[in-house]
């Protein structure tokens, strides 16, 4: 997996191992001990920590026997959830077409997380924090997008095709800012293209 490192783009992995969506899913399906196979434990730390002090910045108005019963809940959710997670995002992140594969990891999976983390907390009896949901659920987003960015890039990869989590985490501040440079630049283009548009509208009435 080492030519997949680095500054590699995803229509060039995803070029040498063609999948859709629907096969990459069907596989899971078919063959679900994947998910204890390749329950991705890095994904599950990492998300414990991250989220476990998203959700405890967003609520440190409240009472403190609460916030912190709260908070380990929601790490504790996170982590389990977030191992499974990683095994679908590694299982689709070369499948085609991609903008299907981004609705599904930033939209439907972490709509799915959020109502389980509520019925988590209330089957624990939590306090379930208005602010630290909305930062739970934001943050759910997002992370999807980074691991498919990152996992799209070889890193933070279970099984065969992993690396040292080690080597990940020296990997994950470049491809961070890689991440974050990009969506910049996306959200750019967008606003150029819709100034365009607009420009257009108006010479033409």
């Amino acid at each position: 997996m080492d030519q997949f490192k680095g500054e590699v783009a995803p229509a060039e992995v995803a070029a040498t191992v063609p999948l859709s969506v629907s096969q990459a899913l069907g596989g899971l399906v078919r063959n679900p001990l994947q998910f204890l196979r390749r329950w991705n434990g890095k994904a599950a730390l990492l998300s414990a920590l991250f989220r476990g002090g998203v959700f405890l910045a967003a609520s440190l108005k409240s009472h403190q026997a609460g916030r912190s019963h709260a908070v380990l809940a929601e790490a504790l959710f996170g982590a389990g959830f977030m191992g499974f997670f990683g095994t679908v995002t590694q299982a689709l992140r070369l499948a085609e077409p991609q903008w299907l594969v981004a609705v599904l990891l930033a939209g439907v999976f972490p709509v799915l997380f959020q109502v389980g983390d509520i019925c988590f907390h209330s089957a624990l009896g939590t306090q379930a924090f208005r602010s630290g949901m909305i930062a739970s659920a934001v943050f759910t987003a997002l992370s999807a997008l980074f691991n498919l960015y990152i996992m799209r890039r070889g890193t933070l990869l279970v099984g065969e095709e992993s690396s040292p989590f080690a080597q990940d985490l020296i990997t994950l501040p470049k491809l961070a800012l890689m991440f974050a440079l990009s969506g910049v630049l996306q959200a750019w283009r967008i606003a150029v293209g819709i100034g365009r548009g607009i420009a257009g509208d108006m010479a033409s009435s």
